[in-house]
């Protein structure tokens, strides 16, 4: 049996509360950066792994590398058992290993409150209720990857509007993934719109800015390294939407301010797209700027803008 953890916070808390067999932590953030449906993904990934996140590209590739490796090698246990969350970031690396290990005996433990939270009596009791994949939890989690993965995010739609209740969250999950698209308000996803909104409102350090950005329980799952990605990437545009100044003396520190330009982007009155070339990769689609698409969030869905003002 081996037990694939989303982290190796949630690995550690197995093998202390006792749980059999071998526990690995899946690592890749499958959330963010470029997951296209074909091609040779493990450079591309690579790749955004050492830009997004600072780490050495040679030492980005050998850890996916051996990560592949590893999941090979889980395919020869008994029970493959998945231990993840209703999140974005959980679901998407959830959805990967569901359709990856199709033909496999698996199981799972998905939770609606943050796995790591739990006493070690709590996690047992959750390895001992753990569900089975079943045929149609594998076409759930395959029609859902393809969505996801696609460079046509139409598909989507489809998934949001009729998707099975076998998978509880998957619906949600990928509508806070498609709202994650420039919006048809002002050219920015959710997430950049939620980041901004607050430091208008006057948050300043990113502490504070990281503990109010997502829900409670979590939703969109992101880390702290997923949040300051996102910022650098508002802060580095041509036409800057933050200001974002990191001191390195004593402990780190992130103090951020609005430009006016976020300001205007802020309250509609500015697309950010028509003043800043998108390039960005949600799943498999790659948003430029003769890719345009969107997010309509009075229609529940993506569509295709023909131009930064449409």
């Amino acid at each position: 049996m081996i037990h694939i953890h989303n982290g190796d916070v949630m690995a550690i808390s197995a093998r202390r509360a006792g749980i059999p067999g071998e526990h690995f932590a899946f690592r890749d953030t499958l959330v963010l950066g470029p997951v296209p449906v074909s091609g040779d993904r493990q450079p591309m990934r690579a790749e955004f792994i050492s830009k997004a996140y600072g780490e050495e590209l040679l030492r980005a590739s050998n850890t996916l590398f051996e990560q592949e490796q590893a999941l090979d090698a889980a395919e020869s246990h008994d029970e493959i058992v998945l231990w993840f969350e209703h999140d974005l970031f959980c679901l998407m690396n959830f959805l990967y290993l569901l359709q990856r290990f199709r033909d496999r005996n698996v199981t799972f433990v998905w939770c609606s409150d943050p796995l790591m939270m739990r006493e070690a009596g709590d996690v047992q009791l959750l390895f001992n209720s753990r569900a089975a994949a079943t045929p149609a939890i594998f076409d759930i989690a395959s029609r859902a990857w393809g969505a996801y993965t696609s460079p046509n995010p139409r598909l989507l739609n489809d998934v949001i509007t009729a998707t099975p209740n076998d998978l509880p969250f998957v619906r949600d999950g990928l509508r806070l993934h498609a709202s994650r698209f420039p919006s048809v308000r002002n050219g920015l996803g959710s997430v950049e719109n939620r980041l901004l909104k607050l430091i208008a409102s006057g948050i300043a350090d990113f502490g504070t800015l990281f503990g109010q950005f997502d829900a409670d329980p979590p939703r969109f799952g992101y880390g702290d390294a997923q949040v300051l990605y996102t910022l650098r990437a508002m802060a580095s545009r041509p036409v800057a939407l933050i200001l974002m100044v990191q001191s390195e003396d004593g402990p780190p520190k992130v103090t951020l301010a609005t430009t006016p330009a976020g300001e205007n982007v802020l309250n509609g009155a500015v697309d950010d797209i028509a003043v800043n070339d998108p390039d960005l990769w949600l799943g498999g689609t790659h948003v430029t700027k003769e890719n345009i698409w969107r997010w309509d969030e009075s229609r529940g869905e993506v569509i295709r803008s023909r131009s930064a003002g449409s």
